[in-house]
């Protein structure tokens, strides 16, 4: 009687288990209900972000910032539209964006010890970092991409 019971018991274990497990399919797109209003008023763009350096091992270089603002000068006042969190695991940042003209601001940082990144052009050695800007538009409905480069 007693193995009857703890049978039942795993039985009806089972059967509780079986429509929560098929309830959740990692495969299946989930939509996303404010991607057609967005589409409708905002543009997107892709943004690039190699950390390439020829003249520094890789592991010295580490992606410090990817800012974005309407003007030049608001990058300058750190008057941002949108920041990204930047990783050392991700070179492609995507934003979706009202239409018009924007300004990024991109950082990377050397970190290997010594003079290496002095001798790698990072101003201070150590921890030094190298800023680039650009100007990008954004259109309704449309996808531009970028590639951030470090002169």
């Amino acid at each position: 009687m007693i193995k009857l019971l703890k049978y039942l018991k795993l039985l009806s274990a089972a059967i509780c288990l079986i429509p929560l497990l098929q309830a959740c399919d990692p495969k299946e797109d989930i939509d996303d209900p404010d991607e057609n209003f967005r589409t409708g008023f905002y543009g997107s763009v892709n943004i690039e972000f190699p950390i390439e350096d020829i003249h520094l091992p890789h592991r010295c270089i580490k992606r410090s910032d990817l800012s974005i603002a309407y003007t030049a000068d608001s990058l300058y006042r750190k008057e941002y539209v949108t920041v990204a969190n930047v990783s050392d695991y991700q070179s492609l940042y995507k934003f979706s964006l009202e239409p018009g003209s924007y300004y990024y601001q991109a950082a990377k940082t050397c970190i290997c010890g010594g003079d290496t990144c002095l001798w790698g052009g990072y101003p201070g050695g150590q921890n030094g970092m190298i800023y680039t800007m650009a100007k990008f538009d954004v259109s309704i409905g449309k996808i531009s991409y970028d590639k951030i480069t470090f002169d």
